[in-house]
């Protein structure tokens, strides 16, 4: 997730500082990281993480 975060901030400063294919680049960032950290969240992920997945 930490590197989802520091995705999101680059992602920012390109679109905020950025010009032409820099804001393109900065708004691909943005959506993978977004994408990524909503899947992150997701049931199956943080039972496998977590250590409360089926281990019987």
């Amino acid at each position: 997730m930490t590197w989802q975060l520091f995705q999101i901030i680059g992602s920012v400063a390109a679109i905020g500082g950025g010009t032409g294919i820099a804001v393109a680049g900065g708004w691909a960032a943005l959506v993978i990281a977004v994408a990524v950290g909503a899947l992150l969240m997701t049931p199956s992920v943080t039972a496998a993480t977590s250590g409360t997945g089926s281990e019987d």
